[in-house]
């Protein structure tokens, strides 16, 4: 597992997420957004597993450190056409949907145990849908009809090589993530 030196600042708005490997990402990129949406930066590309919000800083060292505990090998995944969250008509995502099956929801299930052992909190008031967003759209952007490109499929079988504890900062332009650990995850 490889750990950076954290700071009392780093533990804000904390969330853990698969990250594709590098073919995935680039796959990812290739596909259409559409006009007036803003893309996901390609190092920032990945599948949020747990929200945390902000952790206490013993806390999240206990994570860090406890992270690889609840990688197993997975296999790749099966990606879903590209889709407009929350629909086409008013969209604020453009989105890749994946099934949960296939070792994703046993994946999540892993990281919310080792969560709920930690007493850390976790985001219950959504079910886990597993996607990786590609781009948002500002909340005065709507897209012309003609520039909706919903239903790219991805060439490539995704592959995530990484299981990461990241802190994320907003700034002008979006959120830009921090890692705080990784944990490699081995194909199956």
């Amino acid at each position: 597992m490889m750990e950076r030196e954290a700071v009392d600042d780093d533990w804000h708005r904390c969330f853990i997420a698969l990250v594709p490997d590098a073919a995935t990402r680039d796959a990812l990129a290739a596909l259409p957004i559409g006009a007036g949406a803003r893309r996901v930066p390609l190092d920032q590309l990945h599948m949020t597993l747990a929200f945390l919000g902000s952790v206490a800083p013993k806390q999240g060292a206990a994570l860090a450190r406890d992270l690889s505990s609840v990688v197993a090998p997975l296999p790749r995944q099966r990606a879903e056409p590209s889709e407009y969250w929350p629909n086409a008509a008013h969209p604020r995502l453009v989105v890749v949907p994946f099934g949960a099956e296939n070792g994703l929801a046993g994946f999540e299930a892993r990281v919310r145990e080792l969560l709920a052992g930690l007493g850390l909190p976790v985001d219950t008031h959504r079910p886990f849908r597993p996607h990786i967003t590609l781009a948002r759209f500002a909340r005065s952007v709507r897209p012309a009809r003609e520039s909706v490109v919903g239903g790219a499929m991805l060439e490539a079988t995704p592959r995530f090589d990484t299981l990461t504890l990241y802190s994320s900062t907003l700034a002008r332009h979006g959120a830009r993530y921090r890692s705080l650990a990784c944990a490699a995850v081995p194909p199956a």
